[in-house]
């Protein structure tokens, strides 16, 4: 149901390379967030990036698996035609699931993201 296809990832070194010299960034206590506009009609791609700064590869793994549920749970209230990389910074390996989700969320709303809501 909310599963991350191939097709609305980023595999590739150079689409992450691309990315992150094209994009703009936004920045919290928690991620730091590419966001580089495409076609409208181009599904949203979105990457998960844990540097060696958070620490051994459990803990990197763990953010990781961390942003990745954050992002599947609301992934059907993004926009489409973005290419999106999230990357998790040192502060993410010592908070949980709600916290984390708050950052994201902020993030995305910073970005302009996120669908707008529509009124009855």
């Amino acid at each position: 149901m909310y599963k991350l296809s191939k097709d609305r990832r980023l595999r590739k070194n150079r689409e992450y390379q691309f990315v992150y010299h094209n994009s703009k960034s936004y920045v919290n206590k928690l991620m730091v967030l590419h966001v580089l506009p495409r076609s409208s009609s181009h599904q949203t791609r979105i990457g998960f990036v844990t540097g060696k700064k958070i620490g051994c590869a459990v803990e990197r793994n763990r953010c990781r698996r961390l942003m990745k549920e954050v992002y599947r749970l609301h992934q059907q209230e993004l926009e489409n035609g973005f290419d999106l990389v999230l990357i998790g910074r040192s502060f993410l390996k010592h908070v949980g699931y709600k916290e984390a989700e708050q950052n994201m969320l902020q993030l995305f709303r910073r970005a302009k993201v996120l669908k707008k809501k529509r009124s009855l």
